[in-house]
């Protein structure tokens, strides 16, 4: 396409184009920005691999298509699932909405693993620079979720690069949900509107399931 004179790529291609070059940690954010935005949806993402046929970097190009998902919020939330994907970690439900055993709605968390209780924060620096409101708000928040039984591990950027000692943290938790039994869940979850969620992992929608 041309944009004031120039020769330009469209967002599907252009996140192709990322992720065959630069590889699968760049696609991955960039595919999550860009469906997150509505920048691009599924069908153009998957006709711009298409186009890839026989191109190098082909096979990160798959990869970013098949695990891109809109309802990442931040480029550390992308990093992170493909850190719980590589460290064998099973998948988690993304920003999930909490609410207490009355309905009472409680918050919105990054990563969710209904089977064990337990919930992931994935922080930016910046988020709890001292003195500001969203660390008074963030503690809080997990204060109200760890009443109700849930299990909360937090990570930021320092951990992202490095993240076997966070699989552990997530693998203890796990492990504690699981034996606490569901006899102690005092809380619940938000249920989604009928149908495919327009934010739900891109390979869902193109399978069509």
């Amino acid at each position: 396409m041309d944009l004031d004179g120039y020769r330009v790529m469209g967002p599907a291609r252009t996140v192709m184009d990322v992720a065959r070059e630069r590889g699968v940690a760049a696609g991955v954010v960039a595919a999550d920005h860009a469906l997150h935005h509505g920048l691009v949806d599924a069908g153009p993402l998957a006709a711009a691999f298409e186009t890839c046929a026989g191109w190098p970097g082909r096979k990160a190009a798959r990869i970013t298509l098949l695990s891109a998902d809109g309802a990442a919020e931040s480029p550390l939330e992308s990093l992170s699932r493909l850190r719980i994907a590589a460290q064998g970690l099973p998948a988690p439900r993304l920003q999930t909405e909490i609410c207490d055993e009355s309905g009472r709605f409680l918050g919105r968390c990054d990563f969710y693993w209904d089977e064990f209780g337990v919930v992931g924060e994935a922080d930016g620096d910046l988020k709890y620079e001292p003195g500001r409101p969203a660390v008074v708000k963030e503690r809080h928040r997990q204060k109200q979720f760890e009443e109700t039984g849930l299990i909360v591990v937090r990570w930021g950027w320092s951990d992202v690069y490095s993240f076997e000692a966070v699989a552990s943290r997530l693998r203890a938790a796990y492990a504690r949900g699981y034996r606490r039994g569901s006899s102690e869940r005092r809380w619940g979850t938000f249920a989604p509107a009928p149908g495919l969620h327009p934010q739900a992992p891109l390979a869902r929608r193109i399978r069509g399931g």
